[in-house]
């Protein structure tokens, strides 16, 4: 059974789709069994990921234009083997709402080794910030590798 990866952010437009949409591209290179979603605290359901994040993976050959937002839910969160969030408010969010799931939530950066170190929104900023957020992802995940393909 694959691997179930669920990244979440704010609202699910630019971090966590970005996120997703490497993961599924690494995922598919590598040939890993992972299933990757993604959603967001105070996101709205089919809201498409801002220009500005399509725009950064698609500088890097992932297409994420068809994204279409969805709120964190109960049935996501549980479907997941690994919850990674892109800010410690973000995990504390889910850990207050089900402390059970403690085994199963992790900040991205923490997952990654390096640390508790948020990756800031970059809503409303220039497609350039969006960029360095994009590297800051592929960075945890690339550190992360080993453990995202066990």
């Amino acid at each position: 059974m694959p691997q179930k990866i669920l990244f979440v952010c704010t609202g699910n437009i630019c971090r966590s789709p970005m996120a997703e949409g490497l993961l599924k591209k690494m995922a598919l290179d590598q040939q890993w069994s992972l299933e990757v979603q993604s959603a967001g605290l105070a996101a709205f359901n089919g809201v498409p990921a801002t220009s500005e994040a399509v725009e950064a993976c698609q500088e890097k050959g992932i297409n994420i234009s068809a994204h279409q937002s969805q709120p964190l839910s109960k049935t996501l969160v549980l479907e997941s083997t690994l919850i990674l969030t892109m800010t410690d408010k973000h995990k504390e969010s889910i850990l207050r709402k089900m402390p059970q799931l403690a085994d199963k939530v992790s900040l991205l950066s923490d997952f990654a080794g390096q640390g508790i170190e948020d990756v800031e929104d970059p809503m409303g900023q220039s497609v350039d910030a969006y960029r360095k957020i994009f590297a800051q992802i592929e960075g945890y995940l690339l550190k992360a590798q080993e453990k995202l393909q066990a």
